[in-house]
């Protein structure tokens, strides 16, 4: 059966919606959008240079150090460490030392970069412990600003302590970590948390070192819950330092282009690379009973 009052009821309806469009449009009341999506406009606008020469995230990638380079017992990390929440995350009980505590937690000391960065994780599938290493570019004068600061901190923050929010206490201890002959300017130091880790009394050993090749720069933490091995912080930071200074001074080649394979290096440490404080020049696996 047809239903004559339709056409009508449809003229009316489409009268009503014209005179409403024309209305709005006076109005300056910006009409309802359709349902089919309208392409966005992209802003013209360009980023600022940096103030110094980037690499693609493919270069960049060459700067980087591989688990191969740490040993047999590295691979692949499964992600961030437990313990990076549990004891590196609290109140300090001075300013200075808060500043540093947070800086080492969340891996800013080297601040916001100019160009690509690039960043790798390894774990210990032995000890536990584990390696992030991350590179990039960076503006000469603000790296070396903030490696002396570093520096200032370490020497200020030798001992000091840190509630986290659970209300445990932990005693921290920092050594300044001699960097001789690595990169155009550097800073390291050993950071120390000691306390009740999961019902024992434990504790944390974190290898923090920040340094930089002309443009860019890097910054390795080695840490674990049951010591970690010096000569592996040792070689990790020479090995990145040679890298970074090849990968800065190389130019990009037509073949590097698609997938790339990893550069072979050859390995060239000495006890001259890292010198820490007493007491951690040790070669073996530095672990707690």
């Amino acid at each position: 059966m047809r239903h004559p009052y339709r056409l009508p009821t449809l003229v009316f309806v489409a009268v009503v919606l014209v005179v409403g469009a024309a209305w709005l449009w006076q109005a300056g009341i910006p009409a309802p959008e359709s349902a089919a999506p309208s392409p966005r406009k992209t802003s013209t606008a360009e980023p600022s240079a940096p103030d110094s020469p980037g690499l693609a995230d493919s270069r960049l990638g060459r700067a980087l150090i591989g688990k191969g380079d740490l040993g047999t017992n590295w691979g692949t990390t499964a992600g961030a460490a437990t313990w990076r929440d549990g004891l590196l995350k609290g109140e300090a009980d001075r300013p200075e030392c808060q500043e540093l505590l947070d800086a080492v937690y969340a891996e800013n000391l080297l601040g916001e970069p100019t160009g690509a960065t690039a960043v790798a994780g390894f774990d210990d599938t032995e000890y536990g412990a584990q390696v992030r290493y991350q590179v990039g570019t960076y503006r000469k004068a603000e790296i070396d600003a903030r490696l002396d600061h570093l520096g200032q901190l370490a020497e200020q923050c030798q001992e000091f302590t840190s509630t986290t929010a659970s209300g445990r206490t932990y005693d921290i201890r920092v050594t300044p970590v001699g960097l001789p002959g690595i990169g155009d300017a550097g800073q390291a130091l050993r950071m120390t948390v000691t306390g009740d880790v999961e019902g024992e009394q434990g504790g944390l050993t974190l290898d923090v070192a920040a340094l930089r090749v002309g443009d860019g720069a890097a910054l390795l933490t080695h840490g674990g819950l049951y010591g970690i091995n010096t000569d592996t912080t040792r070689q990790a930071v020479q090995l990145g330092a040679q890298r970074l200074q090849e990968t800065f001074a190389s130019k990009p080649q037509p073949s590097e282009e698609g997938e790339q394979e990893d550069p072979v290096y050859e390995e060239d440490v000495t006890d001259e690379g890292y010198e820490a404080g007493a007491g951690e020049s040790e070669s073996e696996q530095d672990q707690e009973q």
